[in-house]
C-alpha cells in the first residue's frame, strides 16, 4: 500500500512540474526592424523597445543577450536583404539548376568534340589511304560482298573522303545534313 502511495505521489509531482513549467513560459512578440513580426520564447535584443510577452511578466530590466531577431538579421555584406527563407531557398534551386544544365551542355559538348574529333581522324586516315594508292573497297549493298573500286571509282571516293575528312575538320561546325561519314575500309 506504500508503495502505491509513493508511485502517486511521485506522478502527482511529476504533473505538478510540467504544468508549472507551462504557467511559467512566457511568449515575447515584436516587430524587427524589416517590419516582420517575430514570435520566441526568448526575449528580443536590448534594441527592441515595444513588445509584448503572453504567458508571464514582463521583464523589469534590460533584456540581456540576443533573441531569435539578432540571429535572423541579415549577415554585413548580404545583398539579399531583406528576403525570406523561402526566397532564399528559390534562388539557391535556381542556381543549382543553372549550374547542373551548364554541367549538362559542358558534358554533351565534350562529347561533340571528342566525337567530331575521332571522325576526322578517321576521315583523315581514310583520305591518307586512298592517296596512298591502297586497295579500295566498298561493300556492294545487293549481295554484301566486297568489292574493289577501279581508278575512276576510287578518284571519285577520294573528292567525296576529302569534302566528308573537310566538314568533319572544320572546329565547332558540322557536319552537313544529310551527309553520309566515309569511314575507313575495315
Amino acid at each position: 500500500m506504500a508503495r502505491i502511495q509513493s508511485r502517486t505521489a511521485a506522478l502527482v509531482a511529476c504533473l505538478w512540474i510540467i504544468s508549472t513549467g507551462h504557467a511559467l513560459a512566457q511568449i515575447y512578440t515584436w516587430t524587427d526592424a524589416q517590419g516582420r513580426r517575430q514570435v520566441s520564447d526568448r526575449p528580443p535584443d536590448a534594441s527592441v523597445k515595444d513588445f509584448k510577452v503572453q504567458g508571464g511578466k514582463v521583464p523589469s530590466g534590460p533584456v540581456s543577450g540576443p533573441g531569435p531577431g539578432a540571429a535572423a538579421a541579415p549577415v554585413k555584406g548580404d545583398e539579399k536583404k531583406g528576403q525570406t527563407l523561402n526566397e532564399k531557398a528559390l534562388d539557391f534551386n535556381k542556381r543549382q539548376l543553372e549550374r547542373d544544365e551548364s554541367r549538362i551542355k559542358q558534358d554533351k559538348s565534350d562529347a561533340e568534340s571528342k566525337e567530331r574529333s575521332q571522325r576526322c581522324d578517321q576521315a583523315q586516315a581514310y583520305v591518307r589511304n586512298l592517296q596512298a594508292g591502297g586497295r579500295a573497297t566498298r561493300l556492294d549493298t545487293k549481295t554484301g560482298e566486297r568489292v574493289f573500286l577501279d581508278d575512276k571509282e576510287r578518284e571519285k571516293e577520294l573528292v567525296d573522303a576529302q569534302r566528308s575528312a573537310d566538314s568533319w575538320c572544320k572546329p565547332a561546325a558540322s557536319p552537313p545534313p544529310g551527309s553520309t561519314q566515309v569511314s575507313p575500309p575495315k
